[in-house]
């Protein structure tokens, strides 16, 4: 665009090739057009820039020029100048009256002085080259939010039936860490009742006498929720079953390892943020059974069965 309007310039009869600026200005301009156009002050303005600031004349120079601007199917403008005692006609059209100022002013400026022109001005048809975008860093990825644990301390009353000859009564303490759905716990138990036993086989006064100490390891899956949570359990149980026998002319004490594997379920209902009741259910089936006999004397005093029972309950604090 800028080449070919310098052209139409330099086609202008009477307009030198060059003409460097010096000193003093006589440079007039008579722009007529539609008040919807740009005035007379902002095309003079325009040349003014496109000259680098100042619009100046060689010495001597004068430079005249007149710009009618009519609007038919297009945009036109009839641009006469008298420069240097020579005169000089042209016509442009344009698709809008801002775009004939812009011209205007440039083949005024090229008149004056194209090496002007050429280091100021810039194409108006030619678009600024895109702002690079800005670099914004990217933030860290989001961290998963983490699960909410429940740290557990309880203690219990337990009875259980199927490790000692008769019902066997226990307290304890329990410790274990919950999630929203999950349960590990580890308690240990006590026996506060010491069982006794005798039998048809055994003499009149011959009997046995059991204790039991255990530990527990549950893990159960909650399909409740915090208000109210139960579920199926896993358990496996390690302890020491102690027994004396009594009754005969040499008494003996046995200390035994009890090992038993089972399942069960537990419901914890709770009482607030930070406690709860818990109560667990568990089928037990013990992977050792041994018999307990008093020496000399005939008969078996107790064996453990293939399938016992346990019940606890308590107060559990969560934190």
């Amino acid at each position: 665009m800028f080449v070919f309007v310098a052209m139409l310039a330099l086609g202008v009869p009477g307009i030198p090739s060059a003409l460097r600026a010096d000193e003093g200005t006589n440079f007039t301009l008579a722009w007529e057009a539609p008040p919807e156009c740009p005035s007379r002050t902002s095309v003079q303005a325009e040349v003014a820039r496109l000259l680098g600031g100042t619009i100046t004349i060689p010495q001597g120079g004068i430079l005249e020029a007149r710009a009618s601007v009519s609007r038919g199917q297009a945009w036109s403008v009839a641009i006469s100048t008298r420069h240097a005692g020579q005169t000089g006609q042209r016509t442009l059209e344009a698709s809008s009256c801002p775009e004939l100022a812009k011209a205007t002013a440039l083949i005024l400026a090229l008149m004056i002085d194209p090496d002007a022109v050429a280091a100021h001005a810039r194409d108006p048809q030619v678009e600024p080259p895109p702002e690079p975008e800005p670099i914004t860093s990217v933030p860290p990825p989001a961290k998963q939010p983490s699960v909410p644990l429940d740290f557990l301390a309880a203690l219990h009353a337990q009875g259980s039936v199927g490790t000692l000859p008769g019902l066997d009564l226990g307290a304890g303490l329990g410790l274990g860490v919950s999630g929203p759905r999950w349960r590990i716990e580890l308690r240990g138990t006590y026996g506060l009742r010491r069982d006794q036993v005798a039998n048809a086989t055994t003499p009149p006064g011959a009997y046995g006498q059991f204790n039991f100490l255990a530990a527990s390891f549950a893990g159960c899956f909650n399909l409740g929720d915090a208000a109210v949570a139960f579920g199926p359990c896993a358990d496996a149980e390690v302890g020491q079953v102690s027994a004396k026998g009594f009754g005969s002319s040499v008494g003996y004490s046995a200390q035994n390892t009890w090992l038993a594997l089972g399942a069960g379920g537990y419901l914890a209902i709770a009482l607030g943020p930070h406690l709860a009741i818990p109560v667990h259910l568990d089928i037990l089936a013990p992977l050792r059974r041994p018999e307990y006999i008093i020496k000399e004397v005939d008969g078996r005093v107790y064996q453990a069965p293939s399938v016992g029972g346990r019940f606890q309950a308590g107060i559990e604090l969560r934190f």
